[in-house]
């Protein structure tokens, strides 16, 4: 009885609340929204007097109350008619993402209870999104793991009390699983510091050398290799950093829990030693035996390379990238004479300016990385390294002070590049006056990327052509850069260009051209039958929308970018049936003369992504009529007045102008529209393969968290794009070069 009062106050309180509301809800169709913190909700009664309040509002039919809770178990309770609650708490969301990752296996009925071991799972990573994520990207790589395997890894995460025992138990799961050689490359990581950006193509070369990827030739390394990375990165044990416009992952690095891990196995394989401090390692091959301290500096192993004698000879990688300790010219020198067993050279980003002749003692490299130093144009000339698989080249000025937008310039062709057979790669050189050494990089029969700055004269194009035709089943990345030349007084027409050429390329993915010839355009002449073609970068080609043709008809063109000066038409039109399989176009630069992009009814179907990027594009029309659009990125755009289905008058360009831009000068602008969360066909990761919530909430991450949980961003990898847009500047000829 001593409780009446009480419940009659409640009550008194509850009527006067609903009196306050009912006026603004009563005969309105209304959502309501209810968050049971604490259960306050759905505490003892309070359920029962909340439904009776609810009643009193008097809402329209059709009104819905949805009470969010975490209280699994009076759940259904809230549920009216009776039903089955909407679970949408992290561990049922992961749980409905690998359900439908192992459903094939689900239905043949030879496994336990699968579908109850992986809830458990889950719910003992609660509330450690990283181990659920992991867990995840683990099933998705082999959705077969064993019954028991998957019990063993539940038994495991019993006494896991702490994050990091838990994280480390799923790191684990997910390790075991990956082949020898795999397990081998990511433990090399381990010499990287912890959050350090790794170059893609840096990491390939290294394991390569390394000898890490044991295949009978490069190229198949390589391609181990690369899938490898792939590996890492769809298994979330690497996090991509830099990623394309076309989605390829150009740099990852390796978050808290993953590194520490790698770490601990690494010291027990000895692949880290303890002489060796880990700010230094990244410098050196593993297994090299080098004692250097913090405090020793990598400055003291250049100055004093003689003291360190007894271990040159098992130096393999000397990656010396950003260091500054090339003063005077004899340290270069000392390296060229002593490291002789040398495969791997990286001088990237050093104050290196000059290369010594003693450079060609280093009979074993492989690998020759110059880009971005101050070594005069005439500095490679002399070069001769039968081994040298890549040789990847860029000078800056001296006179400037280097950084990530100064301009690069091309070093020129050895004198002898007839007898380096084994290249694979050759970026960024430019051919003497008399263009022989174009005539004999034809010999270079395993040249798979060539990036080449020639001037605009017959005898360059002519013997440019004759090598390419020569390599018709080789070459896979081609850049061009046409320099101006004085001297040209005939021109080659089409037919010549097509005769010197005989055969386009039959394995050529990616095509460059910066600027334009008298002759005419190479576009078409380079381009016309190369059904592998997969990405165009055209620069200063001033192409009229009849030269775009020959792209429009390729089966395989899923990228192309247009910078500056690439187009001189006003308008761009893509037709009906034109770009079958176009998926990301990207227009950077200002281009004069185009100020109009249409796609009609029918074009470019395939088409996920567009970039406009500092342009002068006045109207984008006709994006509605994109089925699989789901990227549309703008920025610096500040001539852009509209885009639509249709193009706007000038009195509403003016309007959504002001509204949609609202620049206010402001020289950079991004806006990003999505219409579906991205679930590419080619590289799809767990979050990708399923439809349900849980593959909408898990890709809701999209860039690394460096905390103690690590999260995994999207897992858009470079295997839904294939290779990076080679750049076509003389600068950045080569996608190597990333």
């Amino acid at each position: 009885m001593s409780q009446i009062p009480w419940r009659i106050r409640g009550l008194l309180y509850t009527k006067g609340i609903v009196d306050k509301i009912k006026p603004r809800l009563e005969n309105k169709k209304t959502l309501i929204i209810l968050q049971d913190d604490k259960d306050y909700v759905s505490a003892d009664f309070r359920w029962e007097e909340t439904r009776n309040a609810l009643n009193l509002l008097g809402c329209a039919p059709g009104s819905a109350v949805i009470v969010s809770t975490k209280n699994s178990q009076k759940a259904k309770d809230f549920c009216y008619p009776p039903g089955e609650p909407i679970t949408c708490s992290l561990v049922g969301l992961y749980h409905d993402t690998v359900l439908q990752l192992i459903k094939p296996r689900m239905n043949n009925g030879n496994d336990g209870d699968i579908a109850g071991i992986l809830r458990e799972i889950l719910a003992k990573c609660h509330p450690h999104e990283f181990c659920m994520k992991i867990f995840a990207y683990a099933l998705y790589a082999n959705p077969n793991r064993s019954y028991e395997e998957l019990c063993k890894l539940n038994e495991d995460l019993v006494p896991a009390k702490t994050f990091g025992t838990r994280a480390k138990n799923m790191i684990k799961f997910s390790y075991k699983d990956l082949p020898r050689e795999h397990k081998t490359c990511l433990l090399y990581l381990a010499i990287f510091p912890q959050g350090h950006n790794i170059r893609r193509s840096t990491l390939i070369g290294r394991w390569v050398t390394e000898g890490l990827i044991t295949k009978q030739d490069w190229a198949t390394a390589v391609q181990h290799a690369e899938q490898c990375f792939d590996t890492l990165i769809k298994r979330g044990l690497i996090l991509p950093h830099d990623i394309g416009a076309a989605g390829k992952v150009k740099s990852c690095m390796v978050g808290d829990q993953v590194h520490g891990f790698i770490t601990e196995v690494a010291e027990k394989e000895h692949i880290l030693d303890a002489r060796l401090s880990d700010l230094w390692a990244r410098h050196f091959s593993i297994f090299s035996g080098l004692r250097l301290r913090a405090s020793d500096g990598i400055e003291k192993f250049v100055y004093k390379l003689p003291k360190y004698s007894p271990q040159l000879p098992l130096l393999k990688v000397l990656d010396l990238e950003g260091t500054q300790c090339y003063d005077k010219n004899h340290y270069l020198r000392d390296i060229c004479n002593k490291i002789l067993l040398l495969k791997y050279l990286s001088l990237r980003g050093t104050n290196v300016r000059y290369l010594p002749s003693e450079i060609n003692n280093l009979h074993e490299l492989e690998v020759l990385d110059i880009r971005e130093t101050m070594v005069p144009e005439r500095a490679t000339r002399n070069i001769l390294l039968l081994k040298l698989r890549r040789f990847l080249a860029s000078r800056v000025d001296p006179n400037s002070r280097p950084n990530d937008k100064s301009p690069r310039f091309p070093v020129q062709i050895p004198f002898k590049i007839e007898k380096m057979e084994n290249l694979e790669v050759l970026s960024s050189v430019r051919a003497s006056g008399d263009g022989r050494e174009l005539k004999e990089i034809r010999h270079l029969w395993q040249l798979r990327k060539l990036g080449v700055v020639i001037e605009d004269r017959n005898n360059h194009l002519e013997r440019l052509l004759r090598a390419i035709g020569d390599l018709k089943y080789c070459l896979q990345s081609l850049s061009i850069t046409i320099s101006y030349s004085t001297r040209t007084k005939s021109t080659l027409s089409n037919k010549e260009m097509y005769d010197l050429l005989r055969q386009s390329p039959k394995h050529l993915e990616s095509l460059s051209i910066n600027g334009v010839t008298q002759s005419g355009q190479l576009l078409e002449v380079l381009a016309k039958g190369s059904d592998e073609l997969a990405k165009a970068t055209l620069t200063g080609t001033l192409l009229e929308e009849r030269d775009l043709m020959v792209l429009a008809v390729l089966p395989k063109l899923h990228s192309v970018r247009l910078r500056s000066n690439a187009y001189n038409g006003r308008e761009l039109t893509f037709k009906k049936d034109v770009f079958p399989q176009l998926k990301y176009f990207l227009v950077e630069g200002s281009n004069k003369a185009v100020t109009d992009i249409k796609f009609e009814d029918g074009a470019t179907t395939e088409l996920e992504k567009i970039v406009l990027s500092s342009t002068n594009i006045r109207f984008l029309s006709g994006i509605d009529n994109l089925p699989k659009l789901k990227e549309l990125e703008l920025e610096g755009n500040q001539s852009l007045l509209s885009f639509s289905q249709d193009k706007a008058s000038p009195e509403q360009s003016a309007e959504s102008g002001s509204a949609e831009q609202n620049t206010k000068g402001e020289a950079t602008q991004r806006n990003t529209q999505s219409r579906a969360p991205e679930q590419n066909s080619e590289s799809r990761t767990p979050e990708q393969n399923t439809r349900s919530r849980a593959a909408e909430r898990i890709t809701e991450s999209r860039a690394p968290e460096q905390n103690n949980e690590s999260r995994a961003p999207e897992q858009n990898t470079g295997s839904r794009a294939g290779e990076e847009i080679t750049e076509s500047r003389a600068a950045e000829q080569n996608s190597e070069s990333r």
